[in-house]
């Protein structure tokens, strides 16, 4: 089956507290989570390694992995009086020395009739990340910037929606 190409996928943002070093997903027993809202037109991460070219006696001879880099992204929500918003809620994950979640984005797949979805996993996101609040006409929108360890996706399963 053919998948519609779209511009700006409709979606959904949201966040568990994290529990030990964020490298995967781990969470406490009933951690706290919330959802951040409706994704606007934008939201963006990035994920790569540093790899370094190995020679053997002057001829290039293999790649080697020096660093996985962290994941950078950004996305802006609506803003609305909500409960989940994780500003006051989220403690200093179990095994960690810093505030952190994890993030789960998830795009909509409506045309192919059932509750599915696309997800994408971003695991060690300390928090509070840089906010920018925005006042508009169309809705006051939040915007965030963060910085995660590791980050999992495509899948066709997530973990909170």
């Amino acid at each position: 089956m053919t998948q519609e190409v779209r511009t700006y996928r409709e979606g959904t943002l949201r966040w568990v507290q994290a529990s030990g070093r964020g490298t995967s997903w781990a969470t406490a027993s009933a951690p706290q989570s919330g959802l951040f809202g409706f994704v606007e037109a934008g939201l963006n991460f990035q994920r790569g390694e540093e790899y370094a070219a190995i020679y053997n006696r002057g001829v290039l001879s293999h790649n080697k992995l020096i660093r996985a880099l962290p994941v950078e992204g950004s996305f802006t929500v609506l803003e609305g009086v909500t409960a989940d918003w994780p500003d006051n809620v989220i403690g200093t994950a179990s095994g960690a020395s810093v505030k952190m979640m994890h993030l789960e984005f998830r795009y909509n797949y409506t045309e192919l009739g059932t509750n599915t979805g696309y997800f994408y996993q971003v695991m060690g996101v300390p928090f509070p990340m840089q906010i920018t609040l925005t006042e508009a006409p169309e809705g006051n929108t939040r915007a965030y910037t963060f910085r995660g360890l590791t980050a999992n996706g495509p899948t066709a399963s997530g973990y909170l929606s």
